[in-house]
This record gives structure tokens, C-alpha cells and sequence, in this order.
């Protein structure tokens, strides 16, 4: 049966009757959108790169770790997705990324920024290139030292984004010409 018609709906691992508890159905509509609206909106960096995965994979690693950052894990997801499926999905990479003082930095100033940890990039086939993207850690929080600090770490992710996107043979060829 269709819950749609019905008027049931699903919230968490039990079924609800629209009808039957109209207010608390009528409470959740409400305070939802104000949840939502209160949230700062996440910023991005982000590049796109004609360069071979295994080469913005490499350059990202480099670019990480001579900026005194330590790679905390690096997930494959399109190839993980493409070895259970047997299909031709498209590469879905995640690198997360650290640094210890950083770390102790901001956790000291707002702990709540744990939820910022670790840092990450992500890298995305489109079919005709890959897209570099990492989020950027809110620099407008109502601690200055804090804003100070994340500038200077959204400064170092934009040169990690940077850095992978960068097609270093053909800077090199130009600098030859």
C-alpha cells in the first residue's frame, strides 16, 4: 500500500498515523526549516584538473604532507562502488588529513570544531576532467583568535586544492618555451 495515500509515514524504525498524532507530526514541520535556517552555510574550495587521478592523487599527498599535514586515511569510494557493482562508475576519492597542533589549536579555543576534524579534500571524474574540492572551516565565528586560526588553515587547503589541480608538465613546457 502506498504510504503516501494512506497518510503513514516512517520515522525512525517505527510507523507513524498522520492522523493519529497530528500535533507531533505538526511540531516537526515547524521547527525543521528553523533548524536548518540557523546553520552557517559550509564554503568550498575548489579546482578542476585534466591530469590522471594517480597524478592529482600524487601531487595531493605531496602537497599535504610539505605542508607539516598528515594524511589520516584516503578513501576510494567509485572504486569500491565499481568492484561491487561490476560496473563502470566513475572515481570517488576522499583524502582526510591532519595536523596534530592545528588540532589542539582549535580545540582549545572551540571544541565544538572536533566536527571539523579531520580535514579532507575530495576528488571527482566527471567524464571529461576531476574536480578538487575541500571544505573550508568557518573564518567568522564570534572568537577572533579562532577566525585568525582558520584563515590560516583555509589558506594552506586552498594551496593543497591548488597544488593537486595543477598540471605541472605544462607550467614546465611553457617555462621551456
Amino acid at each position: 500500500m502506498n504510504n503516501i495515500q494512506t497518510g503513514f509515514f516512517l520515522w525512525p524504525s517505527r510507523l507513524f498515523h498522520v492522523h493519529v498524532y497530528p500535533s507531533i507530526f505538526m511540531i516537526f514541520l515547524f521547527y525543521l526549516p528553523i533548524s536548518y535556517s540557523s546553520e552557517q552555510t559550509q564554503q568550498l574550495h575548489q579546482a578542476t584538473s585534466s591530469k590522471l587521478l594517480i597524478d592529482i592523487l600524487d601531487d595531493a599527498e605531496f602537497a599535504i604532507t610539505e605542508r607539516n599535514m598528515r594524511i589520516t586515511g584516503i578513501l576510494n569510494i567509485g572504486k569500491t562502488i565499481r568492484e561491487r557493482s561490476k560496473n563502470n562508475f566513475p572515481d570517488y576519492e576522499v583524502i582526510m588529513f591532519c595536523n596534530l597542533s592545528y588540532a589542539k589549536q582549535m580545540l582549545e579555543l572551540e571544541p565544538e570544531f572536533i566536527n571539523s576534524c579531520p580535514l579532507k579534500i575530495t576528488i571527482r571524474d566527471t567524464g571529461k576532467d576531476y574536480v578538487i574540492t575541500a571544505p573550508l572551516l568557518p573564518e567568522n565565528t564570534n572568537n577572533e583568535e579562532m577566525n585568525k586560526l582558520t584563515m590560516k588553515i583555509n589558506s594552506l587547503i586552498r594551496e593543497i586544492v591548488e597544488f593537486s589541480a595543477e598540471d605541472w608538465f605544462v607550467i614546465y613546457d611553457q617555462e621551456d618555451s
